[in-house]
């Protein structure tokens, strides 16, 4: 093992052989590096798993994890690696994915240099429980560690033998949406909670109460006299404290660019302010406790709105468990209907969506059966209030794969060029998409475009392969999850 590591050591790059490298010729180095990482990673999962299984409690005296003072095999990892402790359990996770993998599909061409191409087929193919394809994806390197734990965290387990099917179809997509969408771990895991909500709705309901029931308010005063609030809410009250907070200070905040001269006039002035982005929150919300955010008249013409997308068939299921409920009804779990507010992964429930559009605290925006919003074409060259709400729900944020700002800081931009054909003449949501100032600029910039195939979208950058772009938003992981769209 010793002149295996010498011999991996001896072989890597230095700081001037990476030095004298032009810059594609760096990147090919990366990527090659990066799968030699993803090798070592896997062999160093599997040694883990079994120093697990040798830790077992079990064992006694002879567990390896007690012989060197420790509780278990992960933190006997944790040590002889120098890794953190998650990393470690993670290893621990990964190794037995592997080894599942290696169950099911073992590698019997070892002599090959090549590693063979990545195939959905192959995956959907394989026997098993509904984790397999994940094991095996990571094991041929068509996935990464980091990219197959985060998504069988975001699955979770089925709840019974029925749901296994439709939780493999899951992971397939996910899988898919990994390779033709770039998407980053944290992406994934992200995508994998919403598409669990939808296949499980009994599991959405129940963690959206649980995360209700987690909501605090701790009041700390300080020594020094100051005072320290810690709150903690679940995502529709974020969404209802944080909306009006984010379009008050969205000049500060990385906000859209495209404004009135009355807004342009109060982003001037928040980036002459002299106070940190902190301060200005702090103010801000105190402000908005005192004075009220319905009454302050700070907003102008277009006051905040909390956004929620709804489905036709979520909230006609809704309305009817509401008329249920007001007769006196409980409605069964399943047929509550669904909402999905801006950016967040969790559902909200039917009552808790017939609740905030009924008392004004948040607008609904209708979507049809294959994810666009149901408003009418322009004639006009900029798209509407509505339609940039619309497409930024829909988007989920920004639409490019790696970017993580959310819908509030994006901006419209039109696919099909208004000044390269009549035909492009007309402002519709199915042919624009939300971008943040950044990746817009730098579209524009680098001679990127969008095109639109039926429903989904695709990034063409010059001389590289189309990149498939999925939208983050929940109602769409809905839409999918049910087989409407693809």
């Amino acid at each position: 093992m010793h002149s295996l590591a010498a011999a991996a050591v001896g072989a890597l790059p230095c700081a001037g052989d990476v030095s004298g490298l032009a810059g594609s010729e760096q990147l090919a180095l990366l990527e090659e590096l990066s799968a030699l990482r993803r090798s070592v990673d896997a062999s160093i999962a599997l040694v883990a798993s079994d120093i697990e299984r040798k830790s077992a409690r079990e064992l006694g005296a002879e567990s390896l994890a007690r012989k060197a003072g420790l509780r278990n095999g992960a933190e006997l990892v944790q040590k002889v690696t120098g890794s953190s402790l998650g990393d470690a359990k993670k290893a621990v996770r990964l190794g037995g994915m592997l080894e599942t993998a290696h169950d099911v599909a073992p590698i019997v061409e070892l002599a090959e240099a090549t590693p063979a191409p990545r195939s959905l087929k192959v995956l959907a193919d394989l026997a098993g429980d509904w984790s397999v394809p994940i094991a095996v994806a990571v094991r041929n390197g068509w996935l990464s560690a980091e990219h197959g734990d985060r998504l069988t965290i975001g699955l979770g387990k089925p709840q019974d033998l029925e749901s296994a099917g439709v939780f493999r179809a899951a992971a397939l997509r996910l899988i898919s949406d990994c390779w033709e969408g770039e998407l980053t771990p944290e992406s994934v895991e992200k995508a994998a909670k919403a598409v669990r909500a939808c296949l499980d709705r009994e599991w959405a309901q129940q963690n959206a109460g649980r995360l209700f029931e987690q909501r605090s308010l701790r009041r700390t005063v300080r020594a020094d006299g100051m005072v320290k609030y810690d709150l903690l809410v679940d995502p529709l009250t974020d969404a209802q404290i944080w909306t009006p907070i984010f379009r008050r200070l969205a000049p500060r905040l990385g906000g859209p660019r495209f404004m009135t001269d009355e807004e342009r006039a109060r982003a001037e002035e928040l980036q002459q302010d002299s106070r940190t982005n902190e301060q200005l929150l702090a103010d801000t919300f105190t402000a908005f406790l005192t004075a009220g955010v319905t009454t302050s008249g700070i907003f102008g013409k277009y006051a905040p709105t909390v956004n929620i997308a709804v489905t036709r068939t979520e909230l006609k299921k809704a309305i009817a468990a509401d008329t249920l409920r007001r007769a006196g009804q409980e409605p069964p779990p399943p047929a509550d209907g669904v909402g999905w507010i801006d950016g967040k992964p969790q559902p909200i429930t039917g009552a808790q969506l017939v609740t905030a559009i009924c008392d004004g605290a948040a607008a609904g925006v209708l979507f049809d059966d294959t994810g666009q919003s149901l408003d009418a074409t322009k004639a006009e060259r900029t798209f509407s209030t509505r339609q940039r709400r619309a497409m930024a729900l829909r988007d989920g944020g920004c639409l490019m794969p790696a970017c993580t700002m959310p819908p509030e800081a994006t901006e419209a931009h039109h696919i099909n060029p208004w000044s390269e054909s009549t035909r492009n003449q007309k402002t519709e949501t199915k042919d624009g998409v939300s971008l943040c100032k950044f990746d817009h600029l730098n579209l524009h910039n680098n001679g990127g475009r969008i095109e639109r195939r039926g429903s989904t979208y695709w990034l063409l950058w010059p001389g590289q392969d189309p990149t498939r772009l999925i939208p983050k938003h929940g109602v769409i992981a809905q839409l999918r999850a049910e087989g409407e769209l693809a």
